[in-house]
């Protein structure tokens, strides 16, 4: 292996746990409220569960990015 591809490996393996977090917190913000709106339309209590979904998925994908970031690099 050359240098550079220790380098880049290096790299890679440093911001892996940041290179999802968009991909993350979106499918959060979409799973959720669909999730909710589903059981809306099997229970028949629009909108209380989609906009339940809603805010989970805001919250969820809220913790999950703060955790992320918040965890020490390893060294």
């Amino acid at each position: 292996m050359k240098p550079d591809d220790d380098n880049r490996q290096e790299i890679l393996r440093r911001a892996g746990p940041y290179l999802s977090l968009g991909t993350t917190f979106a499918a959060s913000l979409l799973l959720f409220p669909l999730i909710g709106w589903w059981a809306d339309g099997r229970l028949g209590t629009n909108p209380w569960l989609t906009l339940t979904g809603v805010f989970a998925g805001i919250l969820v994908g809220t913790v999950n990015f703060v955790t992320v970031i918040m965890r020490r690099p390893p060294e």
